[in-house]
C-alpha cells in the first residue's frame, strides 16, 4: 500500500474513531511529513510503502531523533514527533497494514514540566470586558464574552468549548455534559452568569439555531475556529495591557487555581478539569509560594 493511501486512512481514523481534533491531526500530519522527508532525503528511502515502512530498523528511527535536535527542535517538539509515530505505526499494526515494532524502543525526552500563568480575577474581568470595545460587530463581541466566560467558569479547554452544540447547555439545567480528551465525557456545573452571558449572544447572534447547529459560530456560520477565538483574545490582552501567558487555556488554569485558593480539594478539581491522573491536577494548580507564605502568617498563631 503506498504511503498516501496509508496516511488517508490514518487520518480518518483520527477523525472518525479517536475524535481527535482538527490542531491535533495538522500536527500529526505534519510530524509524519518531516519524517518521510527525512526517509527520503536522508535514509534514501526513494519509494515508501508498507513494505518499506515495516523493515526501518532503530537505528533509522534514532538517526531521525538526531536530526531533528541538530535542526535545534525543542523536546517538547522531539516528543510530539515520537508521539505521532508511535501512533501511526500502532495504527498500521493494528490494521494489518505493516508491522514494525523497532518504533516501540524508541524513548521520549525528559520535558521539564511548566506551570501555566493564572490570571487574577481582576483582570479577567478586564479582559471580558473589554471585547465590547474591541470588536466592531456587537454580536461577535457578545460571542466571545459568553465563550470566555464558560472557559473560566466551567475550566474547559478551548477545543470543548468549541465543541458544544445550540442544545448542549438548557436554561433548566444546572450542569452540562463535556466530551473530553479521548472521548471521555464528565459533567461541570454551569453558573447562572454564564447561561445569561451565552443568551445575551443568541439573542443578537445572525443565526437560526436549530439542534446540531455549533453555539460558538464564525462571521460566516460555521463552527468557530480556535485560531479565531486565540486571535481575539491576543488582541484583547494586547489592549488591556496582559502579558502574553494571557490565553484561552490560561483562563481553565485560573479556573483550577481560584477554586484551590478558596478551599476547593484537589478530587474536585481533578473532576471538573477531566484529568485522568491527580498528579496533573497538582501541576495546574501549584498556588504561588508569595501566597502560601501569606496565608500561613495569617493562620498561625507565631505569626500572629
Amino acid at each position: 500500500m503506498h504511503i498516501n493511501e496509508i496516511k488517508q486512512k490514518w487520518i480518518e481514523f483520527l477523525k472518525s474513531e479517536r475524535r481527535v481534533s482538527n490542531n491535533t491531526i495538522e500536527s500529526y500530519e505534519r510530524d509524519i511529513d518531516i519524517f518521510l522527508h527525512f526517509l527520503k532525503n536522508t535514509a534514501n528511502i526513494k519509494e515508501i510503502n508498507s513494505n518499506t515502512l515495516e523493515t526501518i530498523d532503530i537505528s533509522t528511527f534514532r538517526s531521525f531523533i538526531t536530526t531533528l535536535a541538530r535542526q535545534n527542535k525543542s523536546n517538547v517538539s522531539i516528543a510530539r514527533n515520537i508521539s505521532a509515530l508511535k501512533n501511526f505505526f500502532k495504527f498500521m499494526q493494528q490494521n494489518e497494514i505493516a508491522n514494525n515494532q523497532s518504533i516501540q524502543i524508541l524513548h521520549s525526552p525528559k520535558i521539564p514540566k511548566k506551570l501555566s500563568k493564572s490570571i487574577n480575577s481582576i483582570d479577567i474581568m478586564k479582559l471580558l470586558d473589554c471585547f465590547n470595545e474591541i470588536i466592531k460587530d456587537k454580536w461577535q463581541a457578545k460571542r466571545d464574552i459568553a465563550l470566555f466566560t464558560l472557559i473560566y467558569g466551567c475550566g474547559l479547554r478551548i477545543s470543548e468549548a468549541l465543541s458544544l452544540n445550540y442544545t448542549d447547555i438548557n436554561d433548566n439545567d444546572d450542569v452540562i455534559k463535556i466530551k473530553g480528551k479521548g472521548n471521555k465525557e464528565r459533567i461541570v456545573p454551569i453558573l447562572p452568569i454564564i447561561k445569561e452571558k451565552i443568551n445575551d449572544y443568541l439573542k443578537i447572534a445572525p443565526f437560526n439555531f436549530r439542534t446540531h447547529d455549533p453555539l460558538f459560530r464564525g462571521s460566516r456560520g460555521a463552527r468557530l475556529t480556535a485560531r479565531v477565538a486565540e486571535r481575539d483574545i491576543e488582541t484583547a490582552r494586547n489592549y488591556i495591557g496582559l502579558p502574553k501567558t494571557t490565553t484561552p487555556h490560561s483562563l481553565r488554569h485560573s479556573f483550577a487555581t481560584h477554586l484551590l485558593a478558596n478551599g476547593t480539594d484537589l478530587r474536585t478539581i481533578q473532576e471538573l478539569l477531566g484529568h485522568s491522573s491527580l498528579s496533573t491536577t497538582q501541576l495546574y494548580t501549584k498556588v504561588d509560594m508569595g501566597q502560601i507564605i501569606e496565608n500561613y502568617k495569617k493562620a498561625h498563631p507565631h505569626a500572629k
